[in-house]
């Protein structure tokens, strides 16, 4: 109560906004994209991210979350973030277990302080139901729908494979994959007609890659592709044929992608990381099909349908 007491009325509407739109929910995906939206109408000032025990670390929720990412890995702390002006974070509980810490950075500590008590609780609800989820997923390795490897199973098996890499010095290459439009387009469809688009994905998935690549069904409707023994340059031809034959199944099944290589980093966190930044920067190019990556000595460089440009 002492904390809505210091906040304005403008404030206080905003919370009330926020907490209609973010209704309790079992789904970790839909909470965050729940979150996301109500953020960007509300207050789009407000960094927002989760930051989950290893493998998967920093989680974004906002598309601007660059204030968190030299931040320590602590858990179950609340209040504001050290060295970080205007920020605050609490841990998400549910069950007696905590499942991640929800950082928040961008207004002042008041309101962060009221929006995080408000987002916890149906977070720490969520991430209930997804612990719940992956015991059950590990009875099997692969997504019942698409047929490619679950995130956990990924994880795992990641960690080994690039201890392996340090020892051998091969060159590996990650590539995270987002359908925009078909995440948007999908959430206007029947769910049964939505899941056959998709499962239409995996199939095509398993038609580009080798034997010996690993696909993995990444975050919602995005896809992780695992290159091994294979360069940044290399990946970014096979994510170029994947693109092409996903758009000739169906023209909103267009891709963004980012990747990263083992030359640069042999840390998975740091690995996929860099990939997820790299989606991001594709997503702001506005054009369509677009692939962002780095070579040795040549920087980042984008393609873009049929060219490729480079920048210094």
């Amino acid at each position: 109560m002492e904390i809505l007491t210091a906040l304005s009325r403008e404030d206080l509407e905003k919370l009330v906004f926020i907490a209609s739109k973010v209704p309790p929910s079992t789904s970790w995906d839909y909470i965050r994209q729940e979150i996301k939206t109500a953020l960007s109408q509300e207050c789009p000032e407000v960094e927002a991210a989760i930051l989950r025990p290893q493998p998967e670390g920093l989680l974004p929720i906002t598309a601007h979350h660059a204030s968190f990412d030299s931040l320590p890995e602590e858990q179950g702390v609340e209040g504001p973030l050290e060295n970080l002006e205007n920020s605050w974070r609490i841990p998400l509980t549910a069950n007696r277990q905590t499942y991640g810490t929800l950082l928040l950075a961008g207004a002042q500590a008041p309101f962060l302080e009221a929006l995080a008590k408000l987002l916890a609780p149906p977070l720490g609800l969520a991430g209930l139901a997804a612990q719940l989820g992956e015991e059950i997923s590990k009875r099997t390795s692969s997504d019942k729908l698409t047929g490619l490897w679950n995130r956990l199973y990924f994880n795992e098996r990641f960690r080994e494979e690039c201890e392996r890499l340090v020892r051998s010095k091969e060159i590996g290459s990650v590539a995270i994959i987002a359908l925009d439009n078909f995440t948007a387009f999908a959430r206007t469809l029947p769910p049964e007609e939505a899941n056959d688009l998709f499962a239409q994905v995996g199939t095509a998935v398993r038609q580009v890659i080798r034997q010996t690549d690993w696909a993995v069904r990444w975050d919602g409707y995005e896809l992780l592709f695992y290159f091994p023994s294979t360069s940044a340059e290399a990946a970014v031809e096979v994510l170029k044929r994947f693109a092409r034959k996903l758009v000739a199944i169906n023209p909103i099944l267009e891709t963004l992608s980012g990747v990263s290589s083992t030359v640069e980093t042999t840390s998975p966190r740091a690995l996929i990381q860099l990939a997820t930044r790299r989606l991001d920067l594709a997503r702001k190019d506005g054009a369509r099909r677009v692939i962002c990556f780095a070579v040795p000595g040549g920087g980042l460089q984008f393609y873009r349908e049929t060219t490729t440009t480079t920048e210094a």
